[in-house]
């Protein structure tokens, strides 16, 4: 649920600040949200599920969840550093009237 929304907010961002570029507002939103599902899934298979299998067998509650909710953050830091070093820097068709 709250990769869900972390989901929406991301692909608005990439939205927002393509349209206030000029660049094509829904590719890039759709770009953004390709940048926070493909590490989410790629982390979750292979880094937090078995992680969260093994601590299930000592017992460590209080760290699955955590890990659990790990593969957004992972997400979300990917879909951050692609909107930093790509999207700010696309070039832009807004001209500025002086």
């Amino acid at each position: 649920m709250i990769g869900g929304i972390v989901a929406i907010l991301i692909a608005y961002w990439f939205y927002r600040s393509a349209e206030a570029r000029g660049l094509p507002a829904f590719q890039w939103a759709f770009a953004g949200l390709i940048a926070y599902y493909i590490p989410n899934f790629i982390w979750s298979l292979m880094v937090a599920k078995p992680w969260i299998n093994s601590l299930h067998a000592q017992n460590g509650t209080a760290m699955a969840t955590v890990l659990g909710f790990s593969s957004v953050f992972v997400g979300a830091l990917v879909a951050f550093l692609v909107h930093v070093f790509l999207l700010r820097k696309a070039p832009t068709s807004v001209t500025l009237d002086r």
